[in-house]
């Protein structure tokens, strides 16, 4: 049987050991979850970008002979503070607003859209986009709307939206 000092001995080493496991797990798995999180975030981007160029493609194919009419759409997103978006939050914001002015612009004739781009600004402005990753935002206002070719480029300012909760 060993003495109580070289049990002690055996303890303390047997702690730093379990300790350092302990630490070392910890570390590894602060790492991990950093390597999960951009993961995530640049499959979301990716997968966005993706579903868009798909669209892009067939929306191509039926317009390919029309240089006259507005074939592609980008939007862009800014926060009205200018405080930065997480990549997540603005690609599924880029989406959403994508999606609802898809329906409505893509097909138009250029001509009509130059002369009167008033209603298509009026699709977004105040419009509230809610659940976007547990916030709620709103179109504020639309930047900038200019044709390049058969692509119409927007800049679209959004806000955090607050919803008034009633008792």
């Amino acid at each position: 049987m060993p003495s109580s000092g070289q049990m002690n001995g055996m303890l303390r080493y047997t702690g730093l050991l379990v300790a350092g496991g302990v630490i070392g797990a910890a570390l590894f798995m602060s790492i991990y979850k950093l390597n999960l999180n951009r993961m995530i975030e640049q499959n979301h981007v990716l997968q966005l970008e993706n579903t868009k160029l798909e669209g892009e493609i067939s929306d191509l194919k039926k317009s390919k002979n029309q240089r006259n009419t507005i074939n592609l759409l980008n939007v862009y997103v800014e926060m009205a503070d200018h405080a930065p978006l997480d990549k997540v939050t603005e690609t599924e914001l880029m989406k959403r607003i994508y999606n609802d002015l898809k329906r409505v612009i893509i097909g138009r004739k250029i001509s009509d859209f130059a002369e009167s781009p008033e209603p298509y600004e009026k699709i977004l402005v105040d419009k509230p986009y809610l659940g976007v990753l547990d916030k709620d935002y709103m179109v504020q206002n639309v930047k900038w709307m200019f044709i390049t070719q058969t692509e119409l480029k927007i800049w679209v300012v959004v806000k955090e939206w607050k919803r008034i909760t009633t008792p």
